[in-house]
C-alpha cells in the first residue's frame, strides 16, 4: 500500500519544491490539488501540464489528483455556479488523463445555505454527475466521490445517502476522508467501510483535534483512529493512503524541514498503525 499527500499540506510552495519535500520525506505519491496556487494560476499556459507531469514521475508512475471545488458547488442555487462546477470538472477529467492519474477526487454538491438539501438540489447534482460520470468513463478516468465534512447543508455525508449515490452511478467511486467522517462519530466512518468498501478507491487519513479534521494522527494518537485505518487496511482496500493535513492547525510558522518532519513522522505513525 503506498503512502501519498495531499499537495494541500504544502500549498505555499512551487511545484518542484513540493516534489522535493515528498521526496525527502520518503512519500511515495501524492495527490495533487489542481487548485495548487502556482499550477492554477498557469494552467492554460504552454506546457505547464507536462511540466508537472515530469515532476510528479520522480515520485511514482500514476498520481492521484483532486478537482477544482474552491468558490465552485455542483447543487448551487446559481445556475452560472454549477455549470462553472462542471466545466472544472471536464478539465479536471482532462488533467487527470494527460497525467495517467488513476483516481479523480469529487465532491458532492451542497445546499447554498445551511438548511437541508431539497429535492431540486440533488436534482442539480445528479445533472452533475450525469455529465462528469459519463465524460469520464469515454476518457477511461475513474470518478470518487469525496464524503465531506457532515454539516447540515451537506449531501453523502453519511453511508446511507453516499450509498443511494452509489447505487445510482455503478461507475462511480468513493474517496473515502476518515476525518471528515469521523467528525460525526468513529461508528459513521465504520459504516462507510462495512457497508461502502468495495467502492473505497482513495482514503485520506489525518485526524480530528477539537473538532477540526486534518490533524497530523501522530501528535497526538487516537485509538480510535488507529482501528478505523486498521479496518480499512484488513477490509481489503488496497489503494493509497493519503496523508491530508491542514497546516493551519499547526502552531507557528512551519519551515520547509519542519513540514519534512510532519511528514515523516506522520508515514511512520501510519506504517505502525496498519501493523498492529
Amino acid at each position: 500500500m503506498r503512502i501519498s499527500c495531499s499537495s494541500l499540506f504544502l500549498w505555499d510552495y512551487s511545484i518542484e519544491d513540493i516534489i522535493k519535500i515528498l521526496s525527502e520525506a520518503g512519500i511515495d505519491t501524492i495527490e495533487f490539488w489542481a487548485e495548487t496556487p502556482e499550477f492554477w494560476e498557469h494552467r492554460h499556459e504552454q506546457g505547464v501540464v507536462e511540466r508537472l507531469k515530469d515532476a510528479i514521475s520522480v515520485l511514482s508512475d500514476r498520481c492521484t489528483v483532486h478537482a477544482p471545488i474552491l468558490d465552485l458547488n455542483a447543487s448551487s442555487y446559481n445556475e452560472h455556479v454549477c455549470e462553472a462546477t462542471i466545466k472544472e470538472t471536464l478539465w479536471a477529467i482532462d488533467l487527470a488523463q494527460e497525467l495517467d492519474a488513476s483516481i479523480l477526487t469529487i465532491h458532492p454538491g451542497n445546499r447554498t445555505v445551511q438548511r437541508p438539501p431539497t429535492p431540486e438540489d440533488w436534482a442539480r447534482f445528479f445533472h452533475y454527475l450525469n455529465v462528469t460520470n459519463r465524460y469520464s468513463v469515454d476518457a477511461g478516468v475513474t470518478l470518487a466521490l469525496e464524503n465531506p465534512t457532515p454539516r447540515v447543508q451537506s449531501m453523502c455525508h453519511n453511508p446511507s445517502q453516499m450509498g443511494g449515490v452509489l447505487k445510482k452511478y455503478p461507475d462511480l467511486m468513493m474517496t473515502l476522508d476518515i476525518p471528515h467522517a469521523m467528525q460525526a462519530d468513529d461508528d459513521n466512518a465504520l459504516r462507510f467501510i462495512i457497508e461502502l468498501g468495495e467502492r473505497i478507491v482513495n482514503a485520506h487519513v489525518g485526524d480530528v483535534h477539537n473538532g477540526i479534521p486534518h490533524f497530523p494522527g501522530h501528535l497526538t494518537p487516537n485509538p480510535n483512529t488507529i482501528a478505523i485505518i486498521k479496518k480499512l487496511h484488513c477490509s481489503g482496500y488496497k489503494g493509497d493512503m493519503t496523508i491530508e493535513i491542514d497546516d493551519k492547525l499547526l502552531a507557528g510558522h512551519q519551515s520547509r524541514s519542519d513540514k519534512v518532519s510532519v511528514l515523516i513522522n506522520e508515514k511512520k505513525y501510519l506504517i505502525q498503525a496498519l501493523s498492529q
